[in-house]
């Protein structure tokens, strides 16, 4: 059988979404204060990291696509370390800096492969100058081949649905990994990506597979989807399509370390994949395998594109 080795040097994808500085504090271990029930980590290392959207971005410059990043970030020294991390990876990025607010940023404490706590700092970005979103998301999209719209409920995104009228208008695939309970804001996209429990919270607890088949199908009719893909974390993901059969990628691993940011992961590959002309059906092959890589991981992860030809061609 001939090795499929697969790149994503042409693909460009446009990511739009919510910008968080992700901070992990590790401590080679801790211990219990008896009196108090208190654990005591002593921090020996820091690692500041994009999170939120950027995270997006990371995993598709990463597997080696070219990604631009628009977003929203605060007038602080957090939103300038988000700048100079995604600089650093060659991702192109377009902040607006809004005066009084501050970048979101989550800090989280690891100890012995375990997340102890995590911290948040965070209030949704305050910003009504759509215009300004607006013409920026215009420039930068008859450049790319595929949208990512990242929502994490943090206020970027509060007018989704004139951006994905848009994109529908320019022809250009539209990804979203979505938020809340309401999905219909994002009714007429390409994909909707959201995780069982996000899935279930739609459309009601499903006890077996054929709930899970049947209502997957009537929310891809009720939203107009051209797509909808449920990941299952452990469990693999499933695809439904209008007037087709859903499809069922198992996961490769039973394993699952951390799910942190494997969404993310998922979302990257899909996209990367389509704007470089391989399939629906073929992404989400792809993004499963390396979904099943990085929910190995601890903390919010990426994977390279060595990583996933190596579990291709096994």
């Amino acid at each position: 059988m001939k090795k499929e080795i697969i790149d994503f040097n042409n693909a460009l994808v446009l990511v739009v979404g919510d910008l968080i500085l992700d901070c992990y504090w590790y401590s080679k271990n801790y211990y219990m204060i008896p009196e108090q029930s208190m654990p005591v980590a002593l921090i020996e290392t820091i690692i500041e990291q994009p999170g939120g959207a950027g995270n997006v971005a990371k995993n598709i410059a990463e597997i080696g696509g070219k990604c631009k990043i628009v977003g929203l970030i605060g007038e602080d020294v957090e939103g300038s370390i988000l700048k100079k991390l995604l600089n650093h990876i060659n991702i192109c990025s377009d902040f607006i800096s809004i005066k009084n607010s501050k970048t979101i940023k989550k800090i989280r404490i690891l100890s012995e492969k375990k997340q102890l706590m995590r911290l948040d700092f965070e209030e949704k970005y305050v910003f009504d100058n759509f215009h300004l979103l607006y013409e920026k998301i215009i420039n930068s999209l008859k450049y790319y081949k595929v949208l990512i719209l990242s929502d994490y409920a943090k206020g970027t995104l509060f007018q989704i649905k004139k951006i994905i009228s848009l994109a529908k208008k320019m022809s250009i695939h539209i990804l979203i990994d979505p938020k809340g309970i309401d999905f219909k804001k994002y009714s007429g996209a390409s994909l909707l990506t959201p995780n069982l429990s996000e899935f279930e919270k739609i459309v009601g607890k499903c006890h077996e597979e054929k709930q899970i088949f049947k209502r997957g199908m009537e929310l891809v009719s009720e939203l107009n989807l051209s797509a909808l893909l449920v990941t299952r974390s452990k469990d693999g993901m499933t695809l439904f399509q209008p007037k087709k059969k859903p499809i069922h990628f198992p996961a490769i691993s039973k394993i699952a370390s951390d799910v942190t940011g494997a969404g993310d992961t998922v979302i990257s590959i899909i996209a990367s994949a389509l704007a470089t002309g391989y399939s629906l059906e073929e992404s989400c092959f792809y993004a499963n395998i390396g979904a099943s890589i990085v929910i190995q991981k601890i903390g919010t992860e990426t994977l390279n594109i060595n990583e996933l030809n190596t579990v291709l061609n096994i």
